[in-house]
């Protein structure tokens, strides 16, 4: 069995954790009013959707903002370790020492960022909660590809 995922699996995962990095870097260039305007229609969909299926919750703008921070994170570091993956579908663990790696060079990007767009800053505070997404997601991933190989061999036994 050939350790590397296809050609096209590795292209498809790789234009998917660009984008979504994209995303995250594309939210973070947009001026504070845009990205309040922005936030604050989350705030009120979730704030709805909360309400309608009997939930109280105490959503506040900071809240959403730190959520969807962490969210993209955890996302882009489920990505980058598929990336891993799709190296070495055996022991995709391997590379976790540069996936976290490339997941604090895009925390700190985005951050920097920030600090170029109008009426946003750059936070030290948000570049640790970007960097807790993406060992999350890391930890998510392999932990799935773990259970996944595990029943996988299990089912290669049986036939």
């Amino acid at each position: 069995m050939n350790k590397r995922a296809s050609t096209r699996f590795r292209v498809i995962v790789l234009i998917l954790t660009a984008a979504a990095i994209a995303f995250a870097f594309i939210h973070s260039a947009m001026p504070a009013d845009v990205s309040s305007e922005e936030s604050a229609g989350v705030l009120d969909f979730l704030y709805n959707f909360l309400r309608a299926v009997g939930i109280s919750a105490e959503l506040t703008d900071h809240i959403v903002r730190k959520l969807a921070h962490f969210t993209e994170f955890t996302a882009i570091g489920m990505l980058l370790t598929t990336c891993a993956y799709s190296f070495d579908r055996f022991k995709p663990y391997r590379y976790t020492v540069y996936v976290f790696f490339a997941g604090l060079a895009a925390a700190v990007t985005d951050e920097t960022i920030q600090l170029f767009s109008e009426g946003r800053s750059g936070q030290i505070s948000d570049v640790l909660l970007d960097f807790s997404g993406i060992v999350l997601g890391t930890a998510v991933m392999l932990l799935f590809y773990f259970v996944y190989q595990r029943i996988r061999r299990k089912k290669m036994k049986h036939e």
